[in-house]
C-alpha cells in the first residue's frame, strides 16, 4: 500500500502547486479515465465469473512452504497466475491483491472438482501473515477472491517440442510442478492410445487428447528438470511432491524412462559450480554427487515410486547445461527452455539460449531453441 500512499501524496501536492491553473485538471481526468476501469474490472470479473464465496485452505508443507487449495470451475495453463484477495485479514488486505503462480492443473476427469493450489515461501509482510494463520489453524480456510488466471507459457511451444528442459530456483520449485504434471499426463495418454484404451465415439479424439493436436503423440520427447536449492528440505518436499504426481498419473506397474529426469543442485555446500553433463550409465557420476545412483524411491499411497532424480552438491553451470540440452538442434529438433529463479540464473539462462540461436542463424545448427523466463517473486 505504499505507492498507493505516495500517489496519493503527490495528487494532493501536485493539485496544491497546480493551484487549478491551465490544464491541470486534465491530467486528473485522463489518470481517472485509465486507472479506475484498471482497478473496477478485476472487481467485477471476481464478483460476475467466479463468485465471492470462495474458501482457500492453508497449511505450511515440511519445506516451511505455505501451501494454498482453492476449489476452481475454470481452466489454466501451466505457468498461469492468479491474484488472491483475502478478506478476512483486515481491509487492507482485502483491497489488496496478492499474485501467486498456480502450481496445479485443472482436472481432466469431469466429475472431479478443480483445484488451484499455490506453495507460497513465506517472507514479510502478509507471506508472513499467513504462515502464522497456518501455524495456529492447521488446514484452516479462509474467504478469497480469485482473479485470473493470468500470463502462462506459449502451449504451442510446449506441444511442438522435441525436448523440455525446465530450470528452477528456490520456490520457483512449484512452478515446475504444472510442466512435470503435463508431460506425465501425455505420457499416460500416449501409452492409453497405444493400448487403444482411449475410446473416440464418432471419430472424435478424447477430450484429454484434444491439446495434442494433430501431431505426434511421440513429442515431447523428453523432460529434463534442473532445480537448484539450498534448503534440503525443499529437495526432499520438491521429489515427494514428483512423486505423488508419477503415482496419480500411472498404474501400479508402469515405470518412467529417460526421457524424464529431475536434478537437484544442493547449493548451501556449493564451493565450485558442478558438472551436470549426463554420462552413459557405465560411467562415473559427475564431480560432486550425491548420490550414485539415478533413482529415488520414494513411498506414497503404499507404493515405491521410482523417481528418475539426480542430486549435486553445488551451482549448476547453466550455459553448459543449455548447451547440451542444445545439441538436440544439430539433428533438426527443438528444444524449448523454461525457467524460473532470480535475476542471475535468468541471465545465464537467456544469454546461453541467445548463444545457441545465434549458432542456429550463423548456419552452423539446424533445429530451434525457445525460452520462456518466469519473473522470481511470482512464483
Amino acid at each position: 500500500m505504499t505507492h498507493l500512499f505516495a500517489v496519493a501524496v503527490f495528487m494532493v501536492m501536485f493539485f496544491w502547486h497546480c493551484g487549478y491553473r491551465l490544464t491541470s485538471w486534465d491530467y486528473f481526468i485522463a489518470t481517472a479515465a485509465v486507472y479506475v476501469p484498471c482497478y473496477v474490472y478485476p472487481w467485477l470479473r471476481t464478483c460476475f465469473q467466479y463468485g465471492v464465496n470462495s474458501k482457500a485452505q492453508i497449511f505450511v508443507e515440511d519445506s516451511g512452504f505455505i501451501r494454498i487449495t482453492i476449489p476452481a470451475n475454470f481452466h489454466w495453463v501451466p505457468g498461469q497466475h492468479c491474484f488472491l484477495r483475502f478478506t478476512s485479514f483486515g481491509l487492507l488486505h482485502a483491497l489488496s491483491a496478492h499474485p501467486f503462480t498456480i502450481c496445479s492443473l485443472p482436472s481432466e476427469k469431469p466429475n472431479e472438482q478443480s483445484e488451484l493450489t499455490f506453495f507460497i515461501r513465506p517472507e514479510k509482510g502478509f507471506t508472513a501473515m499467513l504462515y502464522r494463520y497456518a501455524l495456529e489453524n492447521p488446514g484452516g480456510s479462509a474467504p478469497v477472491l480469485v482473479d485470473g488466471p493470468y500470463g502462462g507459457i506459449n502451449m504451442q511451444r510446449y506441444q511442438d517440442s522435441d525436448h523440455l528442459l525446465v530450470v528452477s530456483g528456490g520456490s520457483g520449485a512449484g512452478w515446475c510442478l504444472p510442466l512435470i504434471e503435463k508431460i506425465v499426463r501425455h505420457r499416460m495418454i500416449s501409452a492409453d492410445e497405444e493400448q487403444g484404451q482411449i475410446a473416440r465415439p464418432s471419430g472424435k479424439e478424447s477430450p484429454a487428447a484434444e491439446g495434442l493436436g494433430n501431431r505426434s503423440n511421440s513429442r515431447p520427447l523428453s523432460l529434463r528438470v534442473i532445480l537448484a536449492t539450498r534448503d534440503s528440505s525443499c529437495r526432499a518436499w520438491f521429489l515427494r511432491a514428483v512423486s505423488e504426481l508419477l503415482s496419480k498419473h500411472s498404474q501400479a506397474d508402469s515405470s518412467f524412462n529417460t526421457d524424464f529426469q529431475v536434478e537437484v543442485c544442493l547449493t548451501d555446500k556449493a564451493i565450485q559450480p558442478v558438472n551436470l553433463e549426463h554420462k552413459p550409465a557405465t560411467a562415473p557420476m559427475p564431480k560432486g554427487s550425491l548420490s550414485s545412483t539415478d533413482k529415488n524411491n520414494v513411498e506414497e499411497g503404499g507404493r515405491t515410486i521410482n523417481v528418475p532424480e539426480r542430486e549435486f552438491e553445488g551451482r549448476p553451470q547453466l550455459p553448459q547445461i543449455v548447451q547440451e540440452a542444445s545439441s538436440v538442434a544439430e539433428a533438426g529438433q527443438s528444444l524449448s527452455v523454461f525457467v524460473c529463479g532470480p535475476k542471475t540464473m535468468q541471465n545465464d539462462v537467456r544469454n546461453a539460449v541467445a548463444e545457441e540461436n545465434l549458432k542456429i542463424l550463423q548456419g552452423s545448427t539446424t533445429g530451434a531453441v525457445y525460452l520462456h523466463t518466469e519473473h522470481f517473486s511470482w512464483a
